[in-house]
């Protein structure tokens, strides 16, 4: 069985008892979203909130999971733990400076695993900005989609495909005059040499469910994903195709 617990928090998962994979895999809470049955088993998030020696209140969330597999060069025939994928990518993603959840306890057990990550105080889906239930002048809303598009392209310049990147794979929170963009959700992404070709997977799924964008705001965001000021013939005919992949899906 592997286990991997974070130095900063190992103290407070052993006052609450909560630092090994019995204890948190025996945990009894509410679940923060109905646990997934599909696939041959089973995964389900619980929020957790611990209160350390000082009186300070940390927010984690709790994923657990049995019988999701996916074939690995380490186990190509029995399979390992989807959670094993994003635990690695959180990790490296993290060396390279791209902003994410922070990783807390980590621990497999033949095809049960458990990820625990610290909560991201105060951030929002970046499909509930988009949506208006945060309200946005055009001014912001430009940052917004500028800072979304700077942290996509962190992500690839990392080498990562997400492969599954949606608004709600965005989190988003306001910081005086910008906004704090983080990634999560990394259990099917990989790190790929290719990433120049198979970052427009990315950006069409992301594209294609963005529909509260205008043509505009989308032009935006490929502008700045590209660090670019002008439409070259090249980036006029990536950005026309991508467009018509949305119009297309919008069909």
């Amino acid at each position: 069985m592997l286990s991997t617990i974070s130095p900063q928090y190992a103290q407070l998962l052993l006052q609450h008892q909560l630092a090994s994979f019995e204890q948190l895999w025996n945990y009894q809470g509410d679940w923060f979203e109905p646990p997934n049955q599909e696939r041959g088993g089973w995964s389900g998030v619980n929020y957790i909130e611990l209160t350390d020696s000082h009186g300070n209140v940390h927010g984690f969330y709790l994923k657990r999971q049995q019988g999701h597999l996916r074939r690995t060069w380490r186990n190509p025939i029995a399979g390992e733990p989807t959670f094993v994928r994003e635990f690695e990518m959180l990790q490296y993603l993290a060396q390279h400076q791209v902003a994410t959840p922070e990783w807390v306890f980590f621990s497999r057990q033949q095809d049960k695993a458990i990820l625990l990550t610290k909560a991201l105080a105060g951030f929002l889906s970046a499909e509930t900005w988009l949506k208006g239930v945060v309200y946005l002048s055009l001014r912001k809303k430009k940052m917004l989609i500028s800072a979304l598009a700077t942290a996509v392209r962190q992500m690839h310049q990392a080498g990562v495909q997400h492969r599954s990147l949606y608004l709600k794979h965005l989190f988003v929170k306001e910081n005086n005059e910008s906004f704090a963009v983080a990634i999560i959700d990394f259990e099917k992404s990989r790190v790929t040499p290719w990433i120049a070709f198979l970052r427009l997977s990315d950006l069409i799924t992301l594209n294609n469910r963005t529909p509260n964008l205008s043509r505009n705001q989308r032009l935006s965001f490929f502008k700045q994903y590209f660090e670019i000021n002008a439409l070259t013939p090249f980036f006029k005919k990536l950005c026309l195709y991508l467009h018509r992949q949305f119009i297309h899906q919008s069909t």
